[in-house]
């Protein structure tokens, strides 16, 4: 059973699929795009298990339930980004005011 049930609305799927068909972005955006494309369970989505996506898209069946996740908790935009680690091992030499 699901804890994260993906349900986009009309704009947040074309504004999905107009990133996914775009000539230039990430690699790592265009992939978390067709993610929650596969996993929208509205009306106008698949609604494809993690195990279909994760094979389709060359993923694990962890990344699909994680971008689920982050996308239920924070919105869209924090879906599409990478995860930012606070305690990451490196700490930035310059900040805006430093440069």
């Amino acid at each position: 059973m699901k804890k994260y049930i993906v349900s986009l609305s009309g704009e947040e799927r074309q504004d999905l699929e107009s990133l996914v068909k775009k000539g230039f972005v990430a690699a790592y955006r265009r992939t978390h795009a067709q993610i929650l494309l596969l996993s929208d369970t509205s009306e106008s989505g698949p609604g494809w298990p993690d195990e279909k996506i994760a094979q389709a898209l060359g993923i694990t069946v962890r990344t699909v339930e994680n971008i689920r996740r982050r996308l239920v908790m924070e919105g869209v935009d924090a879906a599409l980004e990478h995860k930012q680690n606070p305690n990451s091992a490196r700490k930035r030499i310059f900040d805006g005011d430093a440069e």
